[in-house]
């Protein structure tokens, strides 16, 4: 997945999004970490972070929510389709290791889709057909549908980086993690 900063513009009347050049990082010592610290670090509780809140710590308060989205490509090497949907929120459990320190926290992120597009042979796409395509992309209306995946990130053992390929999208979700969810969805 590619992490992408994309700048929020009005061009001819309507809003449109289109990429900054910019990139950010939610997992290792970063946004989401920043974010935790910036909560008052809890632990054995949940939290909630929105993108306005995540873009004002990645640019330093320079940007927001207004200006700017904060856009993933899930499938950045693709010749075959081309995947991009916004974050939203995200809301955070950190567990702790009984020793008050944070141990591993599940996420669930809120996303909405941005633009989807397939492309089969022999109409492959390229990179330079995908970056004029991404240049101007209309914003979504603010009320349309959303919808979550659930991450893992672990705690300072692991870097607070997310769980290996093929492991991220598990989270094991029990007691108190399972009813701090339970109220989003």
């Amino acid at each position: 997945m590619a992490f992408l900063l994309f700048e929020r513009a009005v061009v001819d009347g309507r809003p449109v999004i289109s990429p900054t050049g910019s990139t950010y990082s939610l997992a290792g010592y970063n946004l989401l970490y920043k974010a935790w610290l910036a909560h008052e670090s809890p632990l054995d509780q949940g939290w909630h972070v929105t993108a306005d809140e995540l873009i004002q710590l990645h640019t330093k308060c320079a940007h927001n929510y207004t200006t700017r989205r904060l856009i993933i490509d899930f499938h950045p090497n693709s010749n075959w389709r081309i995947g991009i949907v916004e974050l939203l929120d995200v809301y955070a459990y950190t567990w702790s290791d009984g020793e008050g320190q944070p141990s591993w926290t599940p996420l669930m992120l809120r996303l909405r889709d941005v633009f989807y597009e397939e492309y089969y042979p022999p109409n492959k796409i390229d990179q330079a057909r995908k970056e004029e395509i991404l240049s101007n992309l209309p914003e979504q209306a603010s009320d349309s549908p959303d919808f979550v995946d659930f991450l893992c990130l672990g705690g300072p053992l692991h870097s607070w980086k997310l769980g290996k390929t093929g492991m991220m999208s598990a989270a094991f979700l029990q007691g108190a993690a399972r009813d701090y969810f339970r109220k989003y969805f």
